[in-house]
């Protein structure tokens, strides 16, 4: 999930504007569904988002940082 193709389609429903915590979050895990709204998760929340999705067992997720980051980072649940 993120920005990258369609623009800022992600939007934050803390601010309504475009999600800024990361550029893009890719999870993986047993359902397929539940992973594509995570990563959706992951790109608003970006690093603040590891703290919740670190206790979800049998998940992963890899994140890249927002602008003018240029880091990435992962996290298992």
């Amino acid at each position: 999930s993120g920005p990258y193709e369609r623009g800022g389609h992600v939007r934050d429903p803390r601010t309504g504007g475009p999600a800024r915590g990361a550029r893009s979050a890719t999870v993986v895990g047993p359902d397929a569904g539940l992973a594509d709204a995570l990563a959706t998760a992951l790109v608003v929340a970006g690093r603040e988002g590891a703290e919740w999705f670190a206790g979800m067992a049998g998940w992963e997720a890899w994140v890249v940082d927002p602008l003018p980051l240029a880091t990435a980072w992962s996290v298992r649940g």
